[in-house]
């Protein structure tokens, strides 16, 4: 268990979730042992994550000892209710283990959110069943906001091994968010860097100045 102390929550009845379950095969590495700016990747997240939500899961598919370190007060780490299914099945098992209405989930390398962006997309979340970024022609599936609700229509894709998030979303009642909504909160829209390739790595480490 970890030493920091919970920040003050300053959004209603949420839950976060982190995605932490990726082999990140392409980077060749765990991504949760990755390092940016001297501090753990997954750290930097839940140090965030911590100023806004009372309550935040570390969603894994295995015994993971860098997610398991930063579990303490507000942070709990589970693992994949069905291992094996991809981001998708990271949602349904944040989803499952929340005892919040709706959950902001996102990916475990992504490591520069913006609590504003955050901020904005949780206020769309009342009346939804999922808020999700878009910009021109992508969406962004892991930083968005999902109804508890949605877990059962979840599951049945699951359960069927229909994996891709965008199916899910065809069935959801969504409130797209564009980029000129964001572009206030987050002008350069690095809460969407995220790290696949050591290109990537490079890239993060030089936004963070080592």
């Amino acid at each position: 268990m970890n030493s920091r102390s919970p920040a003050r929550n300053e959004v209603g009845d949420f839950t976060a979730a982190v995605l932490a379950g990726g082999r990140g095969k392409r980077l060749g590495m765990d991504k949760t042992s990755l390092e940016i700016g001297g501090k753990p990747i997954l750290e930097r997240i839940i140090t965030v994550l911590e100023s806004l939500f009372p309550r935040i899961l570390v969603v894994t598919q295995r015994d993971n000892h860098a997610a398991e370190s930063l579990a303490g007060p507000g942070v709990n780490v589970v693992k994949d209710i069905l291992p094996g299914r991809g981001p998708l099945g990271g949602i349904y098992t944040a989803l499952e283990y929340s005892a919040s209405e709706f959950v902001f989930v996102m990916a475990c390398d992504m490591p520069y959110p913006n609590p504003e962006l955050i901020r904005l997309l949780l206020s769309w979340a009342p009346g939804w069943e999922a808020v999700v970024p878009r910009r021109g022609r992508y969406i962004e599936p892991l930083f968005a906001v999902y109804r508890r609700d949605v877990r059962e229509k979840i599951r049945e894709k699951l359960e069927t091994e229909r994996l891709k998030i965008h199916e899910v979303l065809d069935e959801l009642r969504v409130r797209y968010v564009d980029e000129e909504e964001m572009a206030a909160r987050d002008p350069g829209f690095l809460s969407f860097f995220n790290i696949n390739t050591p290109e990537d790595l490079e890239a993060a480490r030089r936004l963070s100045g080592t």
